[in-house]
């Protein structure tokens, strides 16, 4: 998962006036640390001895001008590396209401309302997060490998996604890079499915492009895979949403609304096995007990990713697919609504 980290805390707390905020000058204090310990990618390939490490540089900088190539632009990010002691970047901890689907939201400058909260440190973030759930909320924290300023910073590279597989870490690049050219202020979900759908289209060509076929195909299961996985999670989301509309209208008691929430999320995850959703790489949707925290947080990267899909192959290229919706989008400030009228498509697919 990638996400914003409080556009690197306020950018950098407004660069020169300094912090009021605690929260936000100890994210400027390690973006700081994670931003000076970055290097040139084209310095680390004359250094390394470590093939392994070269290539997956070396696939960095391929990726990046793919993507300039196809409509976005990676400006100065990912022309660097910053090395990383450990496998996650940040914690990112998100919340909900458990009696109806409404994720806990906090406002940012220039980002609108986001419903999570970004800590570099483990520990602060799960004090934080006991924090949300001693409200009665749902909470999860969800590992960050990868995030992006978009554009206000040329981010590096974290070093730990060099340790992922190659169609993982050519996708991540392009989803990073997917929000730097087109962000919608407010609209997570909107944002997070669209740089999916984006990557996840464009990562086949660039690795057929390679000539390597393999991980072409590998990278158009990961698609096909997605795109199923949406159609169940708004599926669900449907069915909960109804739910919980149902049970307020009945003024259902709590307990009585969260034991059924549980049978709900029970049986979506034996329908999830049973049309064999759990193939390739995990989700988290089978992970231990469902609550509305973790469901929203997968929903969000999925969100009609059908439409999305309509949307983008309307077009012959991702650049004019991606200016087309930004036009419609000064006039229509929903986001899936301007991606319908964009591609003459209807809103629910």
């Amino acid at each position: 998962m990638g996400g914003l980290l409080p556009v690197a805390a306020f950018l950098l707390c407004t660069l020169s006036s300094g912090c009021t905020s605690g929260y936000y000058a100890r994210l400027a204090y390690e973006q700081m640390r994670f931003l000076n310990a970055a290097t040139p990618i084209a310095d680390e390939l004359q250094r390394t001895t470590d093939e392994e490490r070269r290539a997956r540089l070396g696939l960095v900088l391929q990726v990046r001008q793919f993507s300039a190539d196809n409509g976005l632009d990676p400006g100065g990010s990912y022309l660097e590396v910053s090395d990383v002691n450990q496998s996650t970047v940040a914690h990112v901890v998100t919340a909900a209401h458990p009696d109806r689907l409404e994720p806990y939201t906090w406002r940012y400058p220039f980002v609108g309302e986001i419903p999570y909260r970004g800590y570099f440190e483990r520990e602060r973030a799960e004090s934080f997060a006991s924090a949300l759930r001693d409200k009665g909320l749902d909470t999860l924290i969800v590992p960050a490998g990868a995030y992006s300023t978009l554009g206000w910073f040329d981010d590096p590279l974290p070093s730990s996604l060099l340790e992922t597989d190659r169609v993982s870490l050519a996708t991540t690049v392009i989803h990073e890079v997917v929000h730097q050219r087109l962000f919608v202020k407010g609209d997570i979900a909107f944002n997070e499915t669209l740089a999916n759908a984006v990557a996840l289209r464009l990562a086949p060509a660039f690795f057929d492009g390679l000539g390597q076929s393999e991980r072409g195909e590998e990278a158009r299961k990961r698609h096909r895979v997605w795109l199923e996985r949406s159609d169940f999670y708004d599926e669900l989301y449907s069915r909960l949403d109804e739910f919980f509309e149902t049970a307020e209208g009945e003024r259902l008691a709590r307990r009585e609304v969260l034991a059924r929430r549980k049978e709900i999320y029970a049986e979506a995850q034996q329908e999830y096995r049973r049309r064999g959703l759990d193939t390739g790489r995990r989700s988290g949707f089978l992970e231990g007990e469902l609550d509305n925290a973790r469901f929203m947080a997968l929903h969000r990267y999925a969100k009609q990713a059908g439409l999305m899909e309509g949307f983008l192959a309307s077009y012959p290229d991702t650049a004019s697919a991606l200016a087309s919706l930004e036009r419609v989008l000064t006039d229509q400030p929903d986001a899936y609504r301007a991606l319908a009228i964009s591609a003459g498509l209807p809103e629910k697919m």
